[in-house]
């Protein structure tokens, strides 16, 4: 009787082998992860150069964001025609100029004030794995020269919005005349770009 249990446990496990072998899918060929980010970076860079209208800009009522609070923005609130955007192509951050990173800067217009900004952009993790999601993400900066200065009202009401100090993801089409941002934390929704 043991040996009888014994020989059909063997021979369960084989017929189960036999079956987990017919049913293996193809395995997908591994991402380079590098050579990939490079090749978003170059698709993405040149289309973000030149002056861009902020057309719609879209923010989601936070109760408890500070800045909103500050702001008294209770509810959803869109601003229209709310900057402009002048992008170039930044120096290199780093000694060795790294082909998955692309630097830019230039000068944000708002209301009576210009301002220079600095942003690097990278490779979206979904994109570079599955191709799906936005191409980029990036931290949006102020780029003053070294030393202090005094902090202007329009400069708070940009950090209060959530616009400056805050990382977006970025979706772009090579050769389309849109662009659109999505901010990660501190309420903007959506901001869509219009080239100018």
């Amino acid at each position: 009787m043991k040996t009888n249990t014994c020989l059909l446990f063997l021979l369960s496990l084989l017929f189960f082998q036999c079956n987990k072998a017919s049913e293996v899918t193809p395995v997908a060929p591994k991402v380079d992860y590098d050579k990939r980010s490079i090749q978003i970076m170059q698709e993405v860079s040149p289309s973000l150069l030149g002056d861009w209208k902020i057309r719609r800009l879209a923010i989601k009522a936070q109760p408890y964001q500070v800045g909103q609070r500050e702001l008294k923005i209770v509810r959803d609130t869109v601003f229209q025609d709310f900057a402009t955007l002048s992008i170039r192509q930044g120096a290199p951050r780093r000694s060795v100029p790294d082909p998955r990173y692309a630097n830019f800067e230039g000068f944000l217009r708002f209301r009576t004030k210009t301002y220079p900004i600095q942003f690097e952009l990278m490779a979206s993790p979904n994109r570079i794995v599955d191709n799906t999601g936005p191409q980029a993400i990036f931290l949006l900066e102020y780029n003053f020269p070294p030393g202090s200065h005094p902090t202007e009202p329009e400069e708070m009401f940009l950090q209060y919005i959530g616009f400056m100090q805050e990382n977006f993801s970025l979706e772009i089409v090579p050769g389309q005349p849109t662009m659109v941002w999505q901010g990660s934390n501190r309420g903007i929704d959506k901001i869509e770009l219009q080239k100018q």
